[in-house]
């Protein structure tokens, strides 16, 4: 597989690393898990799904070995699966929210990307800009250079440009959350017409890979980033730890340390691995998922945020039986499965 290294030296075309402003073009991280059907991020990072109405189920796919129609030999592609409901505010799509809405301001870019479907069908593909919260104007730009895409049943790869308009005269927000959005819309009413080229309602199955958003007129090949990098600016906006140790449910991982505070009340203090956007939330598999080991085994009745900054977070541990200044160990539980996670969330 051609990767980023590969592409630099001796480069023909001169392409600087890590042009492409899409993160996880490739669909190579699932940090999360591999498959959703519900709104918002929850499988491939970056990737957030809207849906109001319809039905959608987006997950991962995985290329065969040897294939030719798509280059490099790609991993994983992403597949959505759409259950039309006719409703004129009714749709499916996917997004993904480029952190800054500077972001090729006023210059031209280049969207390229492979795609197919089960049958021949449209996608319609659409830029907006949002300014934060607190900036102006207060919602966000939308319809910006909407183009329909012809997808056919092959593997095919389409490439346009898009104008991106100026941010003069506008307002950043305070709260560090604008961005520039790409939306893949699949379904879409007649309330969206004016932001989908009247798209319209449709089922089907939708197969994306190798997304690129770069600078300037051209569509370069693919850049290929290794997985490793890739996850680091996953991990900007999403870090998950999770059971990774199968359905052994009498392994327990693990997750941090920290110290008894009183008989009920225990810290832990966690590093991330890389500085997120923003101070981070968390949002936990369920709040019977850890234990506590001081001098014995401690099941936990729940874990929730302490303080956070861009790269630290402590967490909280309540339970009971706990000797104040004694050190602990957070853990998640040995009991039950191994569907367990701490998500700590910074996401546009």
């Amino acid at each position: 597989m051609a990767r980023l290294s590969d592409r630099i030296v001796g480069n023909p075309l001169n392409i600087p690393p890590n042009f492409n402003a899409i993160i996880n073009g490739d669909f190579d991280i699932w940090q999360r898990g591999t498959s959703q059907t519900a709104a918002g991020y929850g499988s491939a990072d970056r990737w957030t799904v809207g849906l109001v109405g319809s039905g959608i189920t987006f997950n991962q796919q995985t290329f065969t070995l040897g294939q030719t129609a798509v280059p490099d030999n790609p991993v994983y592609y992403s597949k959505a699966e759409v259950a039309s409901n006719a409703g004129a505010g009714n749709y499916t799509s996917i997004e993904q929210r480029i952190e800054g809405v500077q972001t090729f301001a006023g210059t031209t870019a280049t969207l390229s990307f492979w795609a197919k479907t089960d049958t021949a069908k449209n996608m319609a593909v659409e830029f907006k800009q949002n300014f934060g919260t607190g900036g102006s104007p207060s919602t966000e730009v939308t319809g910006i250079n909407v183009t329909t895409i012809a997808l056919t049943t092959a593997w095919t790869k389409y490439f346009f440009n898009v104008t991106v308009p100026s941010i003069t005269g506008k307002t950043l927000g305070s709260g560090g959350n604008d961005y520039l959005g790409l939306t893949f819309w699949l379904d879409a009413g007649s309330t969206f017409n004016a932001r989908t080229n009247s798209l319209g309602q449709q089922n089907g199955v939708f197969e994306i890979s190798h997304v690129q958003l770069e600078a300037g007129e051209i569509a370069s090949p693919f850049e290929y980033r290794s997985v490793g990098q890739e996850l680091d600016l996953c991990q900007r906006y999403c870090y998950v730890i999770k059971n990774e140790q199968g359905s052994a449910s009498t392994i327990a991982p693990s997750i941090t340390t920290g110290l008894c505070y009183n008989t009920t009340l225990s810290y832990y203090v966690m590093s991330l691995p890389v500085t997120m956007r923003g101070i981070p939330s968390i949002v936990v598999s369920s709040s019977s998922h850890f234990q506590q080991i001081d001098t014995s085994v401690r099941n936990l009745t729940n874990v929730t945020l302490g303080n956070a900054t861009l790269s630290v977070v402590s967490l909280n541990g309540t339970g009971s039986g706990m000797t104040a200044g004694r050190g602990a160990l957070l853990r998640f539980s040995s009991i039950g499965g191994y569907d367990k996670y701490i998500h700590v969330n910074a996401e546009l």
